[in-house]
C-alpha cells in the first residue's frame, strides 16, 4: 500500500446508496472499464462522476455523509469507483456491508471520521497520509485513527490475498 494517497475529493451526501453507486441493471459486469463507466452514474451531484467521453474519472477521493454505501451488499459498488480511479473515501458513517466489501476487496480506503464538510470540498484536493493517520484537506490536517486487524487486510491487497499469503484456503 502506498503510505500517501492524493487526488480530487467527489463530495456525497448523506445516504448515498449502492444503487446509485453501480445500479443493478447494469448487473453483471465484470470488466474494470465497464465498471469504471457506471460508478455513481446516478448519483445526482454537482457534476458527473465519471467523463461520459472518456469513462474515467477525475475523482480518487469521496468526502461523504453518514451511511455511505447504504443499499444492496452488492460489491459492484467499490468494485465501480475502485475501476473509476477511487482510493480513498472519508464518510461520517458506513454501511457495515459497504465498509466491509472496500476491506475485504483491498481496493478502496474506507476512512469513517467525524467531519462538517460539505459541498464545499468538492473539487479540491485532498492528501491521506497512512503512515502518519492524516487526512488533509482545505490546508487543515484531521487525524485518524486505525482500523486494527482489517489494516492488514487492505494494506495486503483484500482478504483473498491475505489467505493465500497465510497459505491458502487449507489454512481454514
Amino acid at each position: 500500500m502506498d503510505n500517501i494517497k492524493s487526488g480530487n475529493v467527489f463530495y456525497c451526501r448523506d445516504y448515498t446508496n449502492t444503487d446509485v453507486m453501480a445500479p443493478g441493471r447494469y448487473d453483471p459486469i465484470y470488466e474494470d472499464e465497464k465498471l469504471a463507466k457506471i460508478a455513481l452514474i446516478d448519483y445526482d451531484g454537482l457534476e458527473p462522476f465519471v467523463d461520459k467521453l472518456t469513462g474515467k474519472s477525475k475523482f480518487q477521493i469521496i468526502v461523504a455523509g453518514e451511511d455511505f454505501g447504504c443499499g444492496s451488499s452488492r460489491e459492484t459498488a467499490p468494485l465501480a469507483l475502485a475501476a473509476a480511479g477511487v482510493k480513498v473515501i472519508v464518510a461520517k458513517s458506513f454501511a457495515r456491508i459497504f465498509f466491509r466489501n472496500c476491506i475485504n476487496l483491498g481496493q478502496i480506503y474506507p476512512l469513517e471520521m467525524k467531519h462538517n464538510f460539505d459541498e464545499s470540498v468538492h473539487g479540491l484536493k485532498a492528501h491521506v497520509n497512512f503512515e502518519q493517520r492524516l487526512f488533509h484537506l482545505k490546508d487543515i490536517d484531521y487525524t485518524f485513527g486505525s482500523l486494527g486487524v482489517l489494516d492488514s487486510i487492505y494494506q495486503v491487497g483484500g482478504l483473498s490475498e491475505l489467505v493465500i499469503k497465510q497459505g491458502g484456503f487449507d489454512c481454514l
